[in-house]
C-alpha cells in the first residue's frame, strides 16, 4: 500500500458495477488506481470520482485488442508508479441453446474471457515479478460447472480459470500471486437491476452479491501473506443454492 503504488482494473462499466467498486475500494486503500473499459463515457465518469486516499484514472481500450492491452500497460508504466496489482474483471455473460448459436457468438465470449485474460496476463507478469504483486481473475460459476444456455460461456470462463491456475503454479514462486474469484450469484448492479428488477427484486435482503463486500474480497486477496495464499475464493449470497 502506498501512494507509489498502482493498481489496474480492467473491466470497468457503469458506476454500480464491480469494476467501479474494485476501484473505489483500493483508491482508498491508498493506491493509484487505473480503470480500464471500452466506453469512453463510463471512463469519464471515472475520472470524476474522488476519494480520500488514493486517485482513480480511466483509460479507454478493449481487452481483445493485444495493442490496446500493450497501450494500456505502456500508459501505467509512463506514469511511474509500481504496478502492484492487475484484476481481470472483464466478461460477457451471454445465454444461448446450442443449436442457435454461430461461430461469432461462441468464439466473442472466448475473445472476452480467455483471449483477453492471456493478452493481459503476458504484460502484467513480467511487471508484477520485479517487485511482486497480485494477478486476480474474476470468475462466474461456468468457471467449473457448464450447463445449457450457458455452454458457450463456461467454456470462456472455465479456459480462463485453466490460465489462472496454471499462472498460479508457475510464477507463485516468482513472487506473483495469482487468484481466481468465482462469483456464484446476481451481482448487485445496473446490469441486473436496470434491466431485469422484477427478477432482481424477487431475490430479497442480501440475496444478491453487494459490490463493495465482492471488492473487499479481492483487496483481501492482494493482501493474503505469501505463507497463506489462496489460489481461488468463491463468492455468494446466502440464499444462493450450490
Amino acid at each position: 500500500m502506498g501512494i507509489n503504488k498502482s493498481v489496474l482494473v480492467l473491466g470497468v462499466g457503469p458506476e454500480q458495477g464491480l469494476g467501479v467498486a474494485l476501484c473505489k475500494v483500493f483508491a482508498e486503500a491508498g493506491y493509484q488506481v487505473f480503470g480500464c473499459g471500452r466506453s469512453e463515457e463510463n471512463m469519464n465518469a471515472l475520472e470524476k470520482i474522488t476519494t480520500s486516499n488514493g486517485s482513480i484514472h480511466g483509460i479507454v481500450g478493449d481487452v481483445t485488442s493485444q495493442k490496446d492491452i500493450e497501450n494500456i500497460f505502456n500508459k501505467i508504466d509512463q506514469a511511474g508508479k509500481e504496478l502492484v496489482s492487475v484484476i481481470y474483471n472483464a466478461g460477457n455473460n451471454n445465454a444461448k441453446p446450442f443449436l442457435e448459436m454461430d461461430l461469432k457468438f461462441f468464439q466473442d465470449l472466448w475473445e472476452v474471457c480467455a483471449k483477453g485474460a492471456f493478452l493481459t496476463a503476458q504484460e502484467a507478469i513480467p511487471r508484477l515479478m520485479k517487485g511482486g504483486g497480485s494477478l486476480i481473475f474474476t470468475g462466474a460459476t461456468a468457471s467449473i460447472r457448464s450447463k445449457p444456455p450457458f455452454t458457450a460461456f463456461a467454456a470462456a470462463k472455465s479456459s480462463e480459470r485453466s490460465l489462472a491456475q496454471g499462472l498460479a503454479k508457475e510464477f507463485g514462486p516468482h513472487g506473483v500471486h495469482v487468484a481466481h474469484v468465482i462469483v456464484d450469484g446476481i451481482i448487485d448492479g445496473d446490469k441486473v437491476n436496470l434491466r431485469f428488477p422484477d427478477f432482481a427484486n424477487s431475490k430479497g435482503e442480501d440475496g444478491k452479491l453487494n459490490i463493495e463486500s465482492m471488492a473487499e474480497n479481492f483487496l483481501m486477496l492482494h493482501n493474503q501473506k505469501k505463507s497463506t495464499w489462496s489460489f481461488e475464493i468463491d463468492l455468494r449470497p446466502w440464499s444462493e443454492s450450490w
